[in-house]
């Protein structure tokens, strides 16, 4: 695995690697793409975004809200951002979370007039007396 990991996480090349090797040991027939940007390609319209956070190398603290413009941890006094040198003004922080709203992919959900019947399901049929007809009509 050393091998195919980056100090900065998995690389584009690296999935690739990956996938080829995967592709070996599935069936003939599978349906996972070949490649990184395919992946993304088909990913893409589900819209799933995120917001980046920058938090401290130590976990001590996010750099969100009121701590957003701080470029040293007020705990542990690590640097936000690591050294570059002749790469420009881009600032790197050394980790950063990444942050997915719950809300919009539910409101997606809630649009379809069928998915909205599915997901109120067990709130909304008949349950009989006695009988278990499902496995929410049981004793927790």
């Amino acid at each position: 695995m050393s091998i195919i990991n980056s100090d900065n996480g998995l690389s584009k090349a690296s999935y690739d690697i990956i996938v080829e090797w995967v592709k070996i040991i599935l069936p003939k027939r599978n349906r996972l793409k070949k490649n990184f940007y395919t992946a993304k390609f088909m990913i893409k319209p589900f819209s799933l975004g995120y917001q980046k956070i920058d938090m401290c190398s130590n976990f001590c603290i996010l750099n969100y809200l009121e701590n957003v413009d701080f470029t040293k941890c007020k705990i542990c006094r690590h640097a936000r951002y690591k050294l570059r040198i002749n790469r420009g003004r881009t600032l790197v922080a050394y980790r950063n979370l990444k942050y997915f709203s719950i809300t919009p992919k539910l409101q997606k959900l809630f649009m379809l007039t069928n998915t909205t019947r599915h997901i109120k399901w067990h709130h909304s049929y008949d349950a009989v007396d006695e009988v278990m007809m499902h496995t929410s009509n049981g004793e927790a």
